[in-house]
């Protein structure tokens, strides 16, 4: 579809194989409307964030029994959030990959935190689609690995 080997991106994310929905991952809606309004990462976004809701709060459930609701959505919110995402998307380099119009690309869209965590929502959910939710649960209790030992 993009025609952009993601190839270093699979290797860098851990995955054993490519999903087939990652090259979709990597079209941010600016570069959809400037090449014929092409599908974006947009759907494969609202999946991976509720994916990766269920993941941590299932993690969290079931590593800290004892803690009440109130304590487990605060260590949620620290965990998920357009600051986190983006700090793991920046260090795996997603940015790289990324398929942007001339106008994010102009203004250092490669680098923006909502972007940045736009994409790897996207990515998880593309990693759902082909992984199911084992294997998604997998990928995101790893991503998120430093982190969770930080909560």
């Amino acid at each position: 579809m993009t025609g952009i080997d993601l190839t270093g991106l699979v290797h860098r994310l851990g995955l054993s194989s490519m999903p087939e929905e990652l090259p979709l991952a990597m079209v941010h809606r600016s570069y959809s409307y400037e090449n014929g309004r092409i599908p974006t990462n947009e759907r494969l976004e609202f999946l991976g964030d509720s994916v990766l809701g269920v993941v941590i709060t299932d993690h969290l459930f079931r590593t800290f029994p004892d803690l009440p609701e109130g304590q487990l959505a605060k260590m949620r919110s620290a965990l998920v959030n357009a600051q986190s995402l983006a700090g793991i998307a920046g260090a795996v380099g997603v940015g790289e990959y990324l398929l942007l119009g001339r106008g994010e690309e102009g203004t250092g869209g490669r680098g923006k935190a909502s972007i940045l965590a736009d994409a790897l929502e996207a990515i998880i959910g593309a990693v759902y689609l082909q992984a199911g939710i084992a294997g998604a649960g997998e990928f995101i209790l790893r991503l998120f690995d430093d982190l969770l030992h930080t909560v």
